[in-house]
């Protein structure tokens, strides 16, 4: 028995220098390994959670506020409004064209309130969103950071909205590349030649794409963390996650195409791409900022947790029996005791003399 564990404790010794030898051998295991295990003690899937949960929670007040501007628009061409009704019930007729209709021009009539309550509905879950993104980014980097309540608020706000903005630049011009408008520019331009190679006008496309999206992720992942990190600490991090990203977004529209065939799948389908999407995309930003605060080179840019302290240890209760005396008392029991003692020597006394 004593050799068996003796053999065990050989075969784990070897494992273990065999493990030290090859994260030292090859660096990139080790820097991977490393990653994965500061992604993992730094709670990375909780914040990734979080993050999804309350981005798409965010998306309602920003989808009314989207309506809202369709709303002021179409309230300026009312032939506008004329021909979608006259669409609607001509698509369905009756009593529910009438009521689609109803609710059309209702909608636009309360554009105003609508756009208030989205404003500020976006507002609110905007810097909920932004203040886990920033503080996710910045445990991935050693912890978080003590702020001040009010001006984390309004830091949080500017943010959310800038970032906001390049994301829709980003998308715009994506589309830009890839719509119809990039045909009518070769036309007009008379490179008609290239209008018709699409696969090269589909990989200038995904170029495009890549660098807008590696522009966005530098700033992401250089400037969001609470104490900002130099941009060529991330830009090659940066560009490895636009290109997924980028790759995630062809899959995200292959997966739509695949499911909008199907009535469940208009139903549920969108619903459920856009919370899986926005959990991978919450993860890989996560796993990217791991990976380049797990690089030995940027050891100096790692922070300390402010909010990670011991809490004071409270102060120690004894529980201890007490025990109260009472000299009245004490004195009545050595009195009643002696009478008994005396009764009790009589009585003896006058046994021994019967």
């Amino acid at each position: 028995m004593g050799s068996l564990v003796e053999k065990i404790k050989q075969l784990i010794a070897r494992l273990t220098a065999l493990y030290e030898d090859v994260r030292t051998r090859w660096r990139w295991l080790a820097h991977l390994l490393d990653t994965l295990e500061r992604y993992t003690d730094r709670r990375g899937n909780v914040y990734a959670a979080a993050i999804t949960f309350s981005g798409i929670l965010s998306l309602v007040p920003i989808l009314m506020v989207t309506f809202a501007v369709a709303g002021f628009v179409l309230a300026s061409r009312p032939d506008l409004v004329d021909q979608m009704v006259d669409a609607v019930l001509a698509e369905f007729p009756g009593q529910m064209g009438e009521t689609l209709g109803g609710v059309i021009e209702s909608a636009i009539d309360s554009r105003a309130t609508v756009g208030v309550i989205g404003l500020i509905s976006a507002a609110l879950t905007g810097i909920g969103w932004m203040s886990l993104v920033r503080t996710g980014l910045s445990e991935m980097w050693g912890g978080r950071i003590k702020r001040n309540a009010v001006m984390s608020k309004v830091s949080d706000l500017g943010t959310f909205v800038g970032l906001g903005i390049m994301f829709v630049l980003t998308f715009a011009l994506t589309a830009l590349a890839s719509g119809p408008v990039a045909t009518k520019v070769l036309d007009w331009m008379d490179w008609e030649f290239l209008s018709n190679q699409v696969t090269l006008l589909r990989l200038a496309t995904n170029l495009i794409a890549v660098l807008g999206t590696w522009w966005i992720f530098s700033i992401i992942l250089a400037r969001l963390p609470l104490r900002p990190v130099p941009m060529r600490a991330v830009r090659w991090t940066a560009l490895t996650t636009a290109i997924v990203f980028t790759i995630l977004k062809e899959v995200g529209g292959l997966y739509l195409q695949s499911v909008l065939n199907s009535p469940a799948g208009v139903a549920f389908g969108p619903l459920l791409g856009v919370m899986v999407f926005a959990y991978l995309a919450s993860r890989i930003v996560l796993y990217a900022s791991a990976w380049t605060a797990a690089n030995p080179d940027n050891a100096q840019y790692l922070t300390v947790d402010e909010l990670d302290g011991a809490a004071p240890e409270p102060d120690r209760v004894v529980l201890a029996p007490v025990y109260e005396t009472s000299e009245a008392p004490k004195a009545r029991a050595l009195l009643t005791a002696a009478g008994i003692g005396a009764a009790a020597a009589g009585i003896y006394g006058w046994i021994r003399r019967g």
